[in-house]
């Protein structure tokens, strides 16, 4: 049982510690901590405003114990969503399965360890998730009382397992996909692109219903039953009393759980060792091979690892799909938005088109932060790097222009779609658009300094990398910052100095900055580097 704990507690630390700022032996626990509290703020957030505004909806047709199957099912989908990469690196694609394996401990042991890790952290997001719900539901009329609260608090340990389940399940499909599987990255890539789109499909169909929640609450309640049973088993355990109920709901939750870890568990090991292996070909002929410079060849070496690496590709490049989408809807759209803006201009209110657009631009591209996580993508293979016979300059200069490669493209379509849509002149769109490589130009090299201060060579995972890093995190919200400051300048100052001349001036402004990003990148950079 000591054991277990401290697997448990080591494996639970490991999907909360992924944040490192500062020091290993402080920067660990605070981090940790602060990830936790992260994912319960964000949960409670996003709960407390969405059950109180469908409270309030539901209550007026009569249908309020509807608000906890409702918010339940949102439980769930953000529990898969922050865990479901988890899953593939921490369950089953960790680097450090040749030493945990051999440790004095079963397989069951570490594979039911590192479950519950993940069964808590969905704990944690469900639990305040429900919260708010459940006071919902008693501000606008729901009975039950401190009972009610003491079941919804049960209610939450077992329907933690629901999102657990769905992740670990998914994970090992993503895992095999990323193992095992001819052109691993091209299914890996086909899965979460069908993911996405399943997702953004679901949250445009929320969002319809949103509006009109009272009048849906009789579809609403048809379209869960049968397929979120154990939801509504527990919205009539919590609200009507049914002990019965409540306990079919307990079971639901428990018993798949119970079965899928012990399938898993009976052939961990196995499983683990046959993704960690790799196929040797046997079908070599002797070509003519074909030399490049070693330029060409660190160039097509990052494309390789951007493309290849599925979680990199989706939440690095995702953002930038956005722009031409985006444009090409807004031009579909173009009668709605002429109809809106008109009556914008009837209100008396005056937008700055230009400015505004560019600032949505800017916001789109800082998610964009592919060299936020290039070098700690690198693992124990940056030697590689540093052996390469290239300077320094050169190899920022190839990953930052790589990010630029992709960036550029997707920014120019869009704006020109956008521009076309929106009616602005083509000079206003030209400004717009070197607004955006200007702001692209700082981001690429930010990116870049930011990893190296922030480097996590030692990752378990490519989605402890890409999604749960300092360098990530940083490299995201800091350009989000500036393209929210050039939003909030625009409203206040552009009518004032005329919204053209103001992105004329906050251009110039991020061409400077970015040619001092590029300068300090190549001195300290340079030297952050040859420390690693």
């Amino acid at each position: 049982m000591r054991k277990f704990r401290s697997l448990l507690s080591l494996n639970f630390r490991a999907m909360l510690t992924t944040f490192r700022f500062g020091g290993r032996k402080s920067g660990r626990h605070a981090t940790g901590a602060g990830a936790l509290l992260l994912l319960a703020g964000l949960s409670l957030y996003l709960s407390g405003v969405y059950s109180f505004l469908f409270a309030a909806q539901l209550a007026q047709v009569g249908q309020l114990s509807l608000l906890l199957p409702i918010m339940s099912l949102l439980a769930v989908v953000m529990g898969v969503l922050f865990s479901l990469f988890a899953a593939q690196g921490v369950v089953f694609g960790t680097r450090d399965n040749d030493l945990m394996l051999a440790l004095p401990v079963s397989a069951f042991t570490l594979m039911l360890s590192r479950t519950l890790a993940l069964y808590l952290e969905n704990l944690v997001s469900v639990f305040f998730m429900l919260l708010p719900a459940g006071a919902a539901y008693l501000w606008h009329g729901g009975g039950g009382g401190v009972v009610f609260f003491l079941l919804l608090i049960l209610s939450a340990l077992f329907l933690a397992l629901l999102p657990t389940l769905i992740s670990l399940t998914a994970g090992y499909v993503l895992a095999v996909l990323s193992g095992k599987t001819a052109r691993r990255a091209l299914w890996s890539n086909l899965f979460y692109l069908l993911f996405f789109l399943l997702l953004f499909w679901g949250l445009f169909r929320f969002n319809r219903i949103l509006t009109q929640m009272g009048q849906a609450a009789g579809s609403i309640r048809t379209a869960l039953s049968g397929w979120a049973l154990p939801l509504l088993l527990m919205e009539r355990g919590l609200c009507s009393g049914d002990a019965l109920a409540l306990l079919g709901f307990f079971a639901l939750c428990l018993l798949p759980f119970l079965l899928v870890v012990r399938l898993f568990a009976m052939r961990y090991k196995q499983i683990v060792t046959r993704l960690s292996a790799r196929s040797v070909r046997s079908d070599y002929r002797l070509e003519r091979l074909s030399s490049a410079g070693p330029r060409r060849a660190l160039l097509k070496r990052e494309a390789l690892r951007f493309f290849g690496t599925p979680v990199y590709l989706f939440n690095a490049g995702f953002g930038l799909l956005l722009l031409p989408a985006a444009g090409v809807a807004a031009l579909f759209q173009r009668a709605r938005l002429d109809a809106l803006l008109a009556q914008v201009e009837a209100g008396g209110l005056t937008l700055p088109l230009t400015g505004l657009l560019a600032a949505g631009i800017w916001f789109v591209l800082s998610t964009a932060a592919v060299t936020a996580s290039s070098i700690s993508l690198e693992g124990n293979r940056l030697w590689i790097l540093k052996e390469a016979p290239v300077g320094t300059a050169t190899l920022f200069r190839i990953k930052a222009g790589f990010q630029l490669l992709l960036t550029l493209p997707c920014l120019l379509t869009g704006t020109a779609l956008l521009s076309l849509a929106l009616g602005l002149s083509w000079l206003d769109g030209l400004l717009v658009a070197l607004s955006g490589i200007a702001f692209a130009l700082f981001t690429a090299p930010f990116g870049l300094y930011v990893n190296l201060c922030f480097p996590k060579l030692d990752a378990l995972s490519d989605a402890a990398v890409v999604k749960q890093s300092a360098a990530s995190l940083i490299g995201v919200l800091v350009p989000m910052a500036v393209s929210l400051a050039g939003l909030l300048l625009q409203i206040a100052l552009g009518g004032l100095v005329g919204e053209s001349l103001l992105l004329l001036v906050c251009t110039a402004a991020l061409l400077v900055c970015a040619a001092l990003m590029e300068r300090h990148l190549l001195r300290a950079g340079a030297a952050r580097f040859q420390a690693l």
